[in-house]
C-alpha cells in the first residue's frame, strides 16, 4: 500500500509539473503573439516622431528664411551629422564600395551642400511635382530614410503624404506649409 501511495504521489507531482509547464507555455504564447502584434505599430510611432521633427526643421527653416531676407533657396548643413560620407564618384577614385542608391543620394546632401528651394511664403518645397520630388524633400529636410514608408504625392492639393504599414501619416502641404499627422488603426496587424 505504501509503494501505491508513493506512486501516486509521485504520478500527481508530474502532473502537477506539467500543468505548469503548460501554462507557462501559454503565457509565453499570449506574450509572443501580443508582441508580434505590436510591431506594425513601431514604424507609426517613429512616423509621429518624424512629424515633430519635421514641425522643428520647417519652422526652423522658415525662422533663416526671414532672417536671411527671405531667399529663394536655402542650405541645410547635414555635413556635421555625416562629415566623412564620400559620393560614388568620390568613392571610385579611391576604390571603395559604390553605395546603394538611397545611401548615393545620402552622400549628395552631406557633400554637395543641401540646397532647398523656398516658396514665397518661406515654406520648403519639392523640386519636382511627383514622388521622388516628396522623398527627395524628406531626405533633404530630415536625413533619414524611408524605410517601411510609402510616399505619394497629390498634385490637385499639392501634398506629399508619407504613409506607415498600420495607415499612420504626415501629410506636408507645402504652399501652405501646412504639416499634419494622422494617427493610423493599431488595432491592424
Amino acid at each position: 500500500m505504501l509503494k501505491q501511495q508513493q506512486a501516486e504521489g509521485d504520478l500527481i507531482k508530474v502532473y502537477g509539473r506539467m500543468i505548469a509547464i503548460g501554462v507557462f507555455l501559454l503565457i509565453l504564447a499570449v506574450l509572443g503573439f501580443r508582441h508580434l502584434n505590436s510591431i506594425p505599430s513601431m514604424t507609426g510611432k517613429s512616423l509621429a516622431l518624424e512629424h515633430n521633427r519635421l514641425l522643428n526643421i520647417t519652422a526652423m527653416i522658415k525662422s533663416q528664411w526671414l532672417s536671411t531676407g527671405r531667399p529663394k533657396q536655402l542650405l541645410l548643413n547635414w555635413k556635421s551629422m555625416a562629415p566623412d560620407v564620400l559620393t560614388n564618384s568620390q568613392a571610385d577614385t579611391l576604390n571603395l564600395v559604390p553605395l546603394q542608391a538611397k545611401e548615393e543620394l545620402d552622400a549628395q546632401l552631406a557633400a554637395t551642400g543641401n540646397w532647398i528651394s523656398l516658396s514665397n511664403k518661406g515654406w520648403p518645397v519639392i523640386n519636382s511635382l511627383d514622388v521622388m520630388g516628396c522623398e527627395r524633400l524628406w531626405y533633404q529636410l530630415l536625413a533619414t530614410q524611408l524605410n517601411d514608408i510609402a510616399v505619394s504625392y497629390d498634385a490637385d492639393t499639392r501634398v506629399c503624404r508619407y504613409l506607415a504599414e498600420d495607415s499612420t501619416s504626415i501629410s506636408y502641404q507645402f504652399s501652405t506649409g501646412r504639416i499634419l499627422f494622422f494617427q493610423g488603426d493599431s488595432t491592424k496587424g
